[in-house]
Formats: structure tokens, C-alpha cells, sequence
């Protein structure tokens, strides 16, 4: 990962245009840039209504994609400059986690609310069951998958899902798993083939997908259907989910906690030092 104060900040190449009413709920929207990757530094009201925005919007329109942002994010992205492009040209990118808090309080640039996934594809569920809007599940092992689809069920009764496949597919099988989503023609496209799979397979078939947003939702689909618990609130609010995450299952989350998060500390800490205090977080622009 470069630690580079001049490679850090990847700013107007990668702007998209958003509508003044999406951001009306903010009195200062920022757009961040940590290490390269971009941040869309918003509450969650105004995120919230500015993807369901998209999603009640979405006729004749390109589908619009979300993504969250996060330490593992930044660590990929430090090592493939294709993931990093892919990450910054989504239509929103949305901060997910304590590692982003800590990188924007040190460079003055706050960061307003950790969105991530977990917490906040549910609340655009709650929008789509009152809005009539339906969802297509990519992701996970089947039974999971299955497991999932019933607790959702339960949880938003009035639901529209429209359909789903399982994340055990082969590159020969994309191009009909693509034909199921379009025919399926879902409002919501939730997929959660974990990090940079997701986000990569989003941006591989954007140009092609019928649906009116696509989410990249990580372990969501596990965390749904009890496959694994989430952590303790008290947890969750000193933001150290991340310490039971790791507890449950510490073969594929050690490099994670002893290897990405140290390294991205060192990086901001050094960058920090570097510019005396000016911001990393630059290339800011205020919509």
C-alpha cells in the first residue's frame, strides 16, 4: 500500500453528478479521498434517501451501484489500482467502520456515521417493503442463501423477493445468472460475494444488469440468516465489531486484524506526519 502523500488523494477524475435534492437533508456533503479511495461522507437519512432516490427513479436509467468502504477496502485497493477504479466509480461509496473514523478525526475530516452494510441494507428493505419494491439475492452458500431468504421473509412480510443464486458459480455461469436478474427485473440487487468479488463482478456486469441499484453487501447474507452472529451493541458502538469478528472465526480474519489494520495505522499515522497535519483526506469537494 503506498504511503505516498501524493498518491493518496485521487480527486476529479473520478466525480459523478448527483442531484442537488439528494444532498438536501446535508448542510456540507463531502467527499473524502483515504489513501486513494473514495469516501461519500453522509449521515444515513441522506444516504438513505439518496439510494432509495435512485432506486424509485429507476426507469430508462442506468442501475446505480453502492458500495461500502472500509479497511480492507483501502488495503486492496493499495495493492490493485483496477479494484481502486472500480471502488471510486461506483455511485456512492459509503463509510463502513472505525478505521475510516479514526483516519478522518486525524486529519480534521470527520467522518458523519459508520454505514455499513450490515446495518444499512436492512433499513432500505424497510423502504422497499413499504414502497412495493423487490429484491434479487446474490451470494453465499445455498443453504445460507435459503436460510436468508425465509428470515427476510419474516422480518419484511410485504417483500417482493424476486429472486436468488447461491455465490458458488463458475465465470461459464455468469452469463446466466445475469439472465435471471434481468428477467427477474429486480428494484434491489443485493450481492454478497465478499470483497473485491463483489464489487468486481457489479462493475463487470453494470452495462448489461437490469435492476435499479446494485449493492455490495459482504457477509450480510451470513449474518442474516444466523450463520454468524453479529456482536454484542456495546461492541458494535466502541466500534470494535471488528475484535468479535475476528474471535469467530480467526483462520480467515487474521491477516485482516494483524496485518491490514496495523499497516493502514502506520500509513495514515505517517502520512499525517508527513503533511504536519494537512489533510490526507483531500480532494474534497462539497456538492
Amino acid at each position: 500500500m503506498t504511503s505516498s502523500v501524493d498518491n493518496v488523494t485521487r480527486g476529479p477524475e473520478f466525480a459523478q453528478t448527483f442531484s442537488r435534492e439528494r444532498f438536501e437533508a446535508a448542510k456540507q456533503p463531502e467527499r473524502l479521498f483515504i489513501l486513494g479511495v473514495r469516501v461519500d461522507n453522509l449521515d444515513a437519512r441522506t444516504a438513505l434517501e439518496g439510494v432509495c432516490s435512485d432506486i424509485g427513479r429507476r426507469v430508462n436509467k442506468p442501475m446505480r451501484k453502492v458500495f461500502f468502504a472500509n479497511v480492507h477496502t483501502v488495503h486492496l485497493a493499495g495493492k490493485d489500482e483496477d479494484f481502486l477504479n472500480c471502488v471510486n466509480a461506483a455511485d456512492w461509496v459509503l463509510p463502513d467502520g472505525s478505521g475510516l473514523a479514526i483516519a478522518g478525526l486525524l486529519f480534521e475530516s470527520p467522518i458523519r456515521e459508520n454505514l455499513n452494510g450490515t446495518d444499512f441494507t436492512p433499513r432500505v428493505l424497510e423502504k422497499a417493503e413499504r414502497n412495493g419494491w423487490s429484491v434479487y439475492l446474490l451470494g453465499a452458500h445455498p443453504d445460507v442463501l435459503r436460510s436468508c431468504t425465509h428470515v427476510l421473509k419474516r422480518r419484511f412480510p410485504g417483500l417482493k423477493i424476486a429472486g436468488s443464486h447461491s455465490g458458488y458459480f463458475s465465470r461459464t455461469d455468469e452469463p446466466a445468472i445475469v439472465d435471471d436478474i434481468n428477467t427477474s427485473n429486480p428494484d434491489i440487487l443485493l450481492v454478497a460475494l465478499g470483497s473485491p468479488l463483489q464489487e468486481q463482478w457489479i462493475e463487470r456486469h453494470a452495462h448489461e444488469l437490469r435492476a435499479g441499484v446494485a449493492m455490495a453487501v459482504g457477509g450480510l447474507f451470513d449474518f442474516l440468516s444466523g450463520n454468524k452472529k453479529r456482536a454484542p451493541g456495546w461492541m458494535r458502538k466502541a466500534g470494535i465489531e471488528w475484535v468479535y469478528r475476528f474471535f469467530q472465526d480467526p483462520g480467515s480474519k487474521w491477516d485482516r486484524v494483524f496485518i491490514e489494520i496495523p499497516l493502514f495505522v502506520v500509513t495514515v499515522f505517517t502520512a499525517w506526519l508527513r503533511t504536519r497535519g494537512r489533510s490526507i483526506v483531500t480532494g474534497i469537494s462539497r456538492i
